[in-house]
Parts: C-alpha cells; structure tokens; sequence
C-alpha cells in the first residue's frame, strides 16, 4: 500500500526535473540547404544561372563553417575570334561550370532575423561543350580554331548574407557577394588574369 502511495508522487517529481532539461535542450548546430545562384561574368556581360547545395556548422551563434558546391548546367559567352580585327567576328562559347566553396560566415543571429559576412575560398572548373562562330567568315575562323583547353581554377566567394528565420529548424537566406576567378585556362576571357564577377544565390535550409 505504501508503494501505490509513493508511485505517483515519484512521477510528479520526475515531470517537474525534466522540464529545465527540454528547456535547456541545445539549439540545432547543423544545417543543410539548397539554392540557385546567378553568376554574372564581368568580362562578357553575361548572368548564367545554377543550382546547388550548402552544409554548415554552427561553432557558436555567431560563426559558422560554411561548404557550398554550385552547377552552372548552361554558361554561354562570346568573344571576338580576333580582337584587332575589322570584320566582326565572335564566338560563341557554351560549357559548364562547377564551383566549390568552404570558409567561415561571421556576424549576428537573432530570434528572426541573421546578418553575416563570408569569406571562402575554393575552386571553379568548366568543362566544354561546343563554339560556334558568327559572323560571314566562320568557316575560315573554325578551320584554324583550336579547341579551348579549360583548368580548375582557383576563386574566392566574399559576400554578406541575410538570413530570415520562420521557424526555429528552417532557414531562408539571400547571399550577395562577388566572386574572384583566377583564370588559367587557354580560353576566354584571358590565360592569366583575375576577373572580379557578382554572384548572388536564394535558398532554403533545414537545421538539425
């Protein structure tokens, strides 16, 4: 009898000690997201758009280590086949391009609202698909073309992030930034030089 007695005030005081526990649980660290990206090329006038995935890791409310990959499935651009010449001659080039990025996201975190500042270095390759010519000499120009030959080039991401907060394991997220490309590649725009070009991306995260 004493036992059935006992038994409920136990449950009352187990309840009760629980409640700081769940009040106290950690916030969620990990965060996976999608996005898509534009990409616009300063050497070309051209805004190619993308997709892509982002992980991040909370080491505290005010940093993050940030990876994102990017994949530009259509980046069309077009030069001039001969720069001094008279007669207007372009060509069009169509490829892919794939970029990675990791590095630290810095700044403040509110119950609604986040304001950051990224910077992350990483990688950026492209991957050939055709060149087409325009202009009333193309043939002659294709016949003595040589096909572009295309490296992973080394990029850095610098940027500022907004991010709104609906509910406390989703994120959405607008990034706007400028990407810098050291290009190394026999192709357009140049074998050695740094283009400096925007980027910008809208997401969606989920927090875990």
């Amino acid at each position: 009898m004493l036992g059935w007695r006992i038994l409920p005030l136990v449950v009352v005081l187990t309840l009760v000690s629980l409640q700081p526990a769940a009040a106290q649980a950690p916030a969620p660290r990990l965060e996976i997201g999608a996005q898509v990206s534009t990409l616009r090329l300063s050497d070309f006038d051209a805004t190619n758009a993308g997709v892509g995935g982002r992980l991040s890791f909370d080491l505290a409310p005010w940093m993050a280590l940030e990876g994102d990959i990017a994949f530009f499935p259509r980046e069309r651009v077009e030069a001039r086949s001969l720069p001094d010449a008279t007669t207007d001659l372009r060509l069009a080039y169509s490829r892919h391009r794939t970029g990675a990025f990791v590095g630290p996201k810095l700044g403040v975190r509110g119950d609604r609202f986040g304001l950051f500042g990224r910077v992350q270095p990483g990688l950026t390759r492209l991957t050939h698909r055709s060149v087409a010519c325009i202009g009333d000499d193309c043939a002659r120009v294709l016949l003595l073309l040589a096909p572009p030959e295309y490296r992973t080039e080394f990029a850095m991401h610098l940027g500022g992030v907004l991010e709104f907060y609906p509910s406390p394991r989703t994120v959405a997220r607008l990034d706007l930034g400028t990407t810098l490309i050291r290009h190394r590649s026999l192709a357009p725009p140049c074998d050695d030089c740094t283009s400096r070009n925007l980027s910008s991306s809208l997401g969606l995260g989920f927090r875990f």
